[in-house]
């Protein structure tokens, strides 16, 4: 096999809200698609405002038909679970920081996998569609959100020479996505059209955890005749830690004493701040660290007093469930024979027992195409 980069674009500026489109006219098998969007913060901080929350919408499509979507935050959690590696996360809320992320949109079930690709030559006017949205979490503005006109994207397709066709590929879609409810069954129907590798629940509320806003999953098909899993939240998170491990990245945040300060792992966080200057010398403890947030006790070491000005500070952040998600894998990851086949089946749906309002969910579903 010979590789290459392609690049297609590099730092475009994107529209604060809009849809870049890109005709994907590659005459060669492509092993994945590298995407990676960068913007600069107000003036003041842009506090607890990610890039993952403005790239809401990631699509190939051919004509009507959708051959991939997820949001950017559903992409660097499959990229995490596909590969047990950290994206490129450098999330910041210093004042005039630039933030940026990457990730690789795997068409197979690793980097130059010889037998899962996409070969775009099979569609009639395959594109890539990049939805982005500046001001999803908090408006554009000069001083403490994201500065308007600073949303700039790369792409390059990693190309595969000197290979056969690929007669197939991972896809992977957002099922259904909604807001969980303070109790009762959510019921997802789930396509029964191609093999699954692995679905891929997200639920996030700051200050909840996964297993709170859902308690339990079931995987029935043709309604109880084969139940493949029915398991509470909790122990298949305490399986995914075992199996996929943590991630870790840096993180810059600009916060006082007692600010609850927002972070990109949902379970178990593990955070070690240090202060950025040494003009005002700082003493920082962690009140508490759970359910994608933390609260920071910070001291002046000269008085010693609660030190509540906002102040730049950088740690380690180290967890798991990013982006409050849980992966369920169908067999062996990297054996194909051992994936599910539900063809042989006529319903397939997934029950998610709700227990905490306002979660904001979604499935996301892996399959060979």
């Amino acid at each position: 096999m010979k590789t290459r980069d392609a690049v297609i674009e590099y730092q475009k500026t994107l529209d604060d809200a809009g849809t870049l489109i890109k005709d994907l006219d590659l005459v060669d098998p492509v092993s994945a698609l590298y995407l990676e969007f960068e913007a600069t913060n107000g003036t003041t901080s842009n506090k607890g405002n990610f890039i993952s929350d403005v790239i809401t919408k990631i699509e190939i499509t051919d004509g009507s038909e959708v051959l991939y979507s997820l949001s950017l935050a559903q992409l660097e959690a499959l990229y995490f679970y596909k590969t047990r590696k950290t994206p490129v996360l450098f999330p910041s809320e210093w004042a005039s920081g630039k933030q940026r992320h990457g990730v690789y949109l795997l068409f197979g079930r690793y980097l130059w996998d010889p037998t899962y690709g996409m070969d775009f030559r099979r569609y009639t006017n395959p594109q890539l569609k990049i939805t982005s949205n500046l001001a999803a979490t908090r408006a554009v503005a000069a001083d403490t959100a994201f500065a308007t006109g600073t949303l700039k994207g790369t792409i390059v397709a990693k190309v595969m020479e000197d290979v056969p066709s690929m007669p197939s590929y991972l896809q992977a879609k957002e099922i259904e996505a909604f807001t969980s409810a303070a109790s009762g069954e959510k019921r997802i129907d789930l396509p029964v059209d191609y093999t699954y590798r692995m679905l891929m629940l997200r639920a996030y509320k700051s200050e909840s955890d996964v297993r709170e806003i859902i308690t339990d999953l079931k995987l029935t098909l043709d309604t109880d005749k084969y139940v493949m899993f029915n398991r509470k939240v909790q122990q298949l998170d305490a399986e995914a830690l075992a199996e996929f491990g943590v991630c870790r990245f840096k993180h810059d945040i600009f916060c006082s004493h007692q600010d609850t300060v927002r972070l990109l792992c949902n379970m178990e966080p593990d955070v070690r701040p240090f202060y950025q200057s040494s003009s005002t010398p700082s003493v920082v403890g962690i009140d508490w660290q759970w359910s994608s947030a933390m609260k920071l006790n910070i001291y002046d070491a000269a008085t010693p007093s609660a030190d509540t000005t906002d102040r730049k500070y950088t740690m380690v952040e180290e967890g798991h469930a990013l982006h409050a998600t849980l992966p369920i894998p169908f067999g062996i990851l990297d054996v194909p024979a051992t994936w599910f086949d539900p063809r042989a089946y006529k319903k397939m749906e997934l029950v998610a027992t709700q227990d905490v309002a306002s979660g904001v969910c979604s499935i996301v579903a892996e399959q060979v195409r």
